[in-house]
């Protein structure tokens, strides 16, 4: 320090500062003092972390606390997201801030920001470097300042938790009322758990009425008294045994009129095993002791609610705080705000201490989102609806008077039907196609939990005027029969699971969600009316519940059928294909469609998911994944049916990351098409990255075409450079419920265990699995089958597990060039199986194939093709997918696809739409359209028809064509 302008105060311990963290356990370091209007000393009593706190008072104006800590202050310069956090207790709230400001041994102040005062109890301060203000020019940092309030004669102020951590400050520090310019990520939609303070700034631009109608009124009654009946059932058993431990081993009580306990903390900050608390904590507490008090009426119980709350909210669970990051916070409150709602009553009567909690609920529950109609391109919606929108609802209700209720449910129905518009590019929500997003991809695991959540408003809400709007509806309705399509019963497939390979399937809130979205009808001017269609997937999809499903047979409605046709879903690259009671799920990637989604502990071995899987789910009653062959212990990670992958140790094909890793394709081609509902095609460009543990030289070209119960499965260009290990493509892999169980090859009856089967350029093959399922396997390939117990590894803590499956597999060698393959797959057939098909091409360019049996031709373009032969289709664009059936001697109907999305932002997550692309098909002869279609126009060259076709979101376009003569 060049200037010396305070006076060093020394107590009778001196300690130097330890790592990034200055703390006072042995008393007050050398290098920290304060100008001679204050002093400083320590606080064993009121602190936020394990030591001592640091306690600054002052008693005149323009006073400062300086640490003179350089190397500490360099360091964290140097660190990525480097920066200060810790915790400030203040006993009485300030108009003024503090004036934070690191100086330069120059005397320049290259770094300095204002921390709001006006509050009580304890706050956050998490900032990086980068997010204070300053010219940032300077890079010797000599000092940092503490300067008291402008105009504030008298002060204290305790700080606690002081760190600049080697980590870098959290990447979703939060902005709140303390430090509002905080973080400039919150920007991004994608942050929208920090985004509270940003919110509360919205004001209403719903005006209050005094004088509330009665029917209105009416409908805040209806949802208060559905609100109770959910919420507070009769005769619920009540156990506060973890509140009881949880609140005496955290010490909550007062000394000289202030609340101390344990510290509360986010997650990222506490440590559990030194007693802290995280909101769990006081989630458990509340929850508990307000389920002891509304039913059994213990007054202890009671009085420990309000203390809980009181503690908190002094920890910083507090209207316009964060808590230096409160990312994933929604997971943790849902409890808090069902407990707030049994002590309403308590909390009215409780005056200024209930208003104050009921202002922290509202805060933290993000109503204030709703003050103005939903923003389109808002992000992460799936956790807004399930965490946090109950709790929107109870804190509308909990208002101080009927005008406010009113304009919060308001606020709440159209802030939430907006949002059930279809939203853009990769974010959040619905998308066109009735695929729901998370975590910037097609994310069913992620979807339930939200579907459940908005059956429960619909629950709250329907038959009032706070029901959500009839296109909102209409969206959600989507999203629910997209649902049932990609599951079988209730399972879905491997290759859209997430992070949760063997646990995706369709929750009991979910199929609720069906019958409470029927109940609300299809026309909202027809209140009493059910969607009849809902009504019957909902019995299809066997709910436990004995009420709607009385209430719907009574009305003579009776359980659907099982879908039937091939499902187009590409914003996730994947295909449906189904008939009567059997699912094939086929799940592709590309640029914007990540593979499979890897977590610190899930999913480690799932890289495989998205190589062009075909999962079959055909068996149990009801069909299920583990009835069907699906299991965990002993699964080979690198043999999920359909894939080509090259057949690695599970220390090799684990995630190389620690952290996330959800992989994109280098290729932007991969996903499916359909032809009038039923019949479709797949196709996709397979290309690693180059990152470590991958192959960049690994490549092929996929495709799988669907007939009837047919699928006639090519590749092409199967390359790579791994001398190592093979390359192979996996028919299947399939749990054994008894080592017995048969398969049959050729006629021949195979049911010993082991077995183990090599069989090198066999002639034509037939062989079936043990699920009914028989595979065509044309002569010239090498085809292995095995029956064994297998030795695995599960998905998240990476524990040996071990299981009896039967697999079957074509083996492309190891380093193979332009290898490929052919096989048809017949599900459950019955009766005599024929191939009943012609490939026409199968290279690098296309995969063609004619179906004899129903006449249909299918196109896998993989680029551009001009000279085809064999059809009327002379050429068609790179990266396409086209299927043409005759319908007439000289008609036919065609679909085009460009299954891409085309987004501009090649990103984590995206708000950029898909866009358009025109792509060109050429026929012989001349040919008009059936009927005009605004993404189809005709041109003619001599003899030739060329049509171009605008494509948009991977939705197929489909159109007839008549020849003329």
């Amino acid at each position: 320090m060049k200037k010396l302008y305070f006076i060093i105060i020394v107590l009778c311990l001196f300690s130097e500062i330890k790592a990034e963290r200055i703390d006072f356990s042995d008393g007050i370091c050398k290098d920290i003092g304060t100008t001679s209007g204050a002093k400083i000393s320590l606080d064993s009593i009121f602190t936020k972390g394990k030591g001592p706190s640091l306690a600054w008072q002052w008693k005149k104006e323009e006073q400062k606390l300086v640490f003179s800590v350089p190397e500490i202050l360099n360091k964290a310069l140097e660190t990525r997201r480097g920066g200060l956090t810790m915790w400030i207790y203040n006993n009485t709230a300030l108009k003024s801030p503090l004036k934070i400001k690191f100086e330069d041994e120059d005397g320049s102040i290259p770094y300095y920001f204002d921390f709001n005062l006006d509050f009580s109890g304890w706050r956050a301060c998490w900032i990086s470097f980068a997010n204070m203000q300053g010219d940032h020019g300077k890079k010797k940092l000599e000092s940092w300042i503490i300067e008291s309030p402008i105009g504030i004669k008298k002060g204290n102020l305790l700080f606690s938790r002081i760190d600049f951590p080697q980590q870098g400050v959290h990447h979703q520090a939060t902005p709140d009322f303390q430090l509002p310019k905080n973080n400039r990520l919150p920007t991004r939609e994608l942050w929208h758990w920090c985004r509270l303070y940003e919110w509360e700034n919205n004001p209403y631009d719903i005006p209050l009425i005094s004088n509330v109608d009665n029917n209105v009124k009416k409908d805040i009654e209806t949802v208060a008294a559905r609100l109770d009946k959910m919420l507070v059932p009769p005769g619920r058993k009540v156990n506060i045994n973890k509140a009881t431990e949880i609140y005496k081993q955290a010490g909550i009580h007062k000394v000289k009129g202030r609340w101390i306990g344990a510290p509360l903390l986010s997650k990222d900050e506490c440590d559990k095993k030194a007693g802290e608390l995280t909101l769990n904590d006081v989630e458990t507490m509340l929850y508990q002791f307000a389920c002891d008090w509304k039913y059994n009426g213990n007054e202890s119980s009671r009085k420990a609610f309000f203390d809980v709350f009181d503690y908190a909210i002094d920890q910083g669970f507090a209207w316009g705080s964060g808590m230096g990051t409160n990312h994933h916070y929604g997971y943790q409150v849902r409890n808090i705000y069902k407990a707030a709602w049994m002590m309403r009553d308590e909390l009215r009567e409780a005056h200024a201490e209930g208003r104050e909690i009921i202002r922290t609920l509202t805060y933290w529950s993000a109503l204030s989102e709703t003050r103005i109609p939903y923003v389109y391109g808002r992000d992460e919606l799936l956790d807004s609806w399930n965490t946090l929108l109950l709790p929107k609802v109870i804190c509308a209700i909990l208002q101080p008077d009927l005008p406010e209720q009113l304009r919060s449910m308001q606020g709440i129905s159209r802030w939430l039907s907006g949002s059930l518009d279809f939203t853009p590019g990769t974010i959040g929500g619905i998308k066109t196609d009735g695929t729901m997003f998370h975590h910037g991809g097609f994310y069913p695991a992620y979807s339930i939990g939200a579907i459940g959540t908005l059956g429960v408003y619909l629950e709250l809400t329907n038959k009032t005027s706070f029901t959500i709007t009839a296109k909102a509806a209409s969206h959600l309705k989507l999203a629910l029969q997209t649902m049932r399509n990609y599951s079988n019963l209730r399972d879905w497939g491997i290759g859209i699971s997430g992070r949760h390979p063997f646990d995706g399937s369709i929750s009991e809130d979910a199929v609720k969600t069906f019958a409470l979205l029927a109940e609300r009808g299809i026309h909202a001017e027809n209140k009493n009316e059910i969607d009849e269609e809902l009504a019957a997937d909902y019995l299809r999809l066997k709910p436990r519940s004995d009420f709607y499903r009385k209430r719907f047979e009574e009305k003579g409605i009776q359980e659907a059928v099982a879908p039937s046709g091939f499902f187009v879903y590409n914003y996730g690259a994947t295909g449906i294909f189904r008939r009567d009671n059997w699912m094939v799920t086929l799940k592709g990637y590309n640029s914007d469609v990540w593979s499979s989604e890897i977590y610190v502990s899930d999913n480690r071995y799932g890289r495989y998911q998205s190589y062009g899987s075909v999962q079959i789910y055909a068996n149990g009653n009801p069909v299920s994944a583990k009835e069907s062959g699906f299991a965990e212990n002993g699964w080979d990670w690198n043999r999920l049916p359909g894939t080509t992958t090259i057949h690695l140790p599970l220390e090799i094909l684990e995630s190389p990351l620690t952290g996330t890793l959800m992989e994109h394709s280098p290729e932007n081609f991969a996903g499916s098409s359909s032809l009038e509902g039923m019949n479709g095609i797949f196709g996709m460009k397979l290309q690693e990255r180059n990152r470590k543990n991958f192959n960049p030289s690994f490549h092929a070209r996929k495709s799988v075409f669907c007939f009837d119960n047919r699928m006639i499965c090519l590749a092409s260009s199967i390359s790579n450079d791994n001398k190592d290990f093979p390359t192979e493509t996996t028919l299947f892999q399939l749990a054994l419920e008894d080592k017995n169980d048969t398969v049959f090859y050729n006629g021949k009856t195979w049911d010993i265990f082991p077995l183990s089967k090599e069989i090198k350029n066999s002639a034509d093959a037939w062989l079936s699995d043990t699920k009914g399922n028989v595979y065509y396997i044309p002569a010239g390939q090498d085809l292995h089958i095995s029956k064994c117990e297998q030795y695995s590894r599960d998905n998240k803590k990476k524990n040996p597990t071990k299981g009896n499956f039967v697999s079957a597999w074509l083996s492309h060698g190891c380093s193979p060039r332009h290898a490929g393959y052919e096989y048809m797959v017949a599900v459950q057939p019955s009766g005599k199986i024929i191939p009943g098909y012609t490939v026409l091409r199968k290279d690098s360019i296309a995969h063609i194939v004619r179906d004899d049996i129903s006449g249909i031709i299918g196109f896998v373009v993989f680029e551009t093709m001009n000279d085809l032969q064999e059809t009327s289709v002379s050429a068609i664009t790179g990266e396409t997918l086209v299927m043409m059936r005759e319908t007439g001697k000289e008609t036919c109907i065609m679909s085009v696809c460009d299954p891409s999305l085309h987004l501009e932002e090649k990103t984590y997550t995206t708000a950029k739409p898909s866009r358009p692309v025109i792509k060109e098909i050429c026929l012989r002869g001349n040919w008009s359209l059936a009927d005009i279609s605004p993404l189809v126009t005709v041109e003619y060259e001599a003899d030739r028809t060329i049509l171009k076709v605008t494509c948009a979101e991977g939705r197929p376009v489909e159109f007839g064509l008549i020849k003329e003569i």
